[in-house]
């Protein structure tokens, strides 16, 4: 059965799962004023080069979403949406043209798709009562590996993960960090920290890293003794969390029901600045257990993926 895995953007959930589902990735990352053009034509021409028995897609793009499910209408061939992040739940949209475009957009997708994969069951409940079939596969664990000899400064080194979106409390782990106070406790921030327009004054104890190349990155983790991953949405997995569990790393995230069912054994905090300060002691104080209890999650849901991966083979085998 040949398959294809098709993404306009570089994202690493695209990259894992296009490989577990054996299925050929093409990736369409242009910028610009032709971003989309082109996108769309490159597209088009390898799903008639290739003529698949199934194509896989990520939305975000919707319009890749779209355009798969239009060539689906017309070809027979089913197509499956691994869907996140586009469900519109965390803000109050203003019903302006391209939101309602959006969300025309959005109920054709769910309702075309073959199937639609999403990360939890609360997204999956969406997409079944919006006339959508659903199914729920959370990243795998991603295989990474840094190199021998990175180091970092602090004697206890912590690294939060982040891109500096508007759903990351940064502000509170900027004074969290203030009220740690511990000179041997380092805080490295990932991300483009210049996406903020502002950003109170930095202790001591915090490094912003600024962007990083995949490798380096995960060298920093690598080094790190524990990860933190925070974000204020409600429904939201993620990535660092599973890039913290890969590496065994001691994990601190945001006590969100889809993020405490799924990673049972992190350290969950309020996203508060007192909450954050609480936990990174608590982390550093009962350090050994906690690691030995990560490593022990790690092993649990890279059984549980490959379970439910099994049963996601048994869907697409009917479709």
């Amino acid at each position: 059965m040949r398959r294809i895995w098709v993404t306009w953007e570089t994202q690493r959930r695209s990259i894992e799962l296009s490989g577990k589902v054996n299925s050929e990735l093409f990736i369409f990352d242009d910028q610009g004023m032709m971003r989309y053009p082109k996108s769309i034509l490159g597209t088009l021409r390898v799903f008639r080069s290739k003529r698949p028995d199934i194509i896989f897609v990520q939305n975000p793009s919707m319009i890749l979403a779209t355009l798969a499910c239009l060539y689906q209408i017309v070809t027979k061939v089913p197509v499956v949406v691994d869907r996140h992040t586009t469900f519109l739940l965390t803000r109050k949209y203003r019903n302006t043209p391209k939101i309602i475009l959006f969300k025309l957009l959005h109920r054709f997708t769910i309702k075309a798709a073959a199937l639609t994969i999403v990360t939890n069951g609360y997204l999956s409940n969406l997409v079944r009562k919006m006339g959508g079939r659903s199914f729920v596969l959370p990243d795998p664990l991603p295989e990474v590996k840094s190199r021998f000899g990175s180091s970092l400064s602090g004697k206890k080194n912590l690294v939060l993960i982040s891109s500096f979106g508007l759903d990351e409390p940064i502000e509170a782990v900027i004074e969290a960090m203030k009220i740690v106070s511990d000179p041997s406790i380092k805080l490295y921030i990932t991300g483009n920290y210049k996406k903020r327009e502002y950003l109170p004054s930095i202790p001591d104890n915090i490094m912003l890293t600024g962007f990083l190349p995949d490798q380096d990155f995960i060298d920093l983790i690598g080094a790190a003794d524990a990860v933190m991953a925070l974000t204020t949405a409600d429904y939201c997995m993620l990535c660092g969390c599973y890039e913290a569990v890969a590496f065994q790393k001691p994990l601190i995230t945001s006590d969100k029901k889809v993020l405490r069912e799924y990673f049972k054994d992190a350290l969950f905090v309020d996203n508060s600045a007192n909450g954050i300060a609480q936990v990174i002691r608590t982390l550093f104080a009962n350090y050994d257990d906690i690691q030995k209890k990560t490593a022990l999650m790690k092993q649990r849901l890279q059984s549980e993926w490959e379970i439910q991966y099994q049963k996601l083979e048994a869907v697409l085998s009917k479709l």
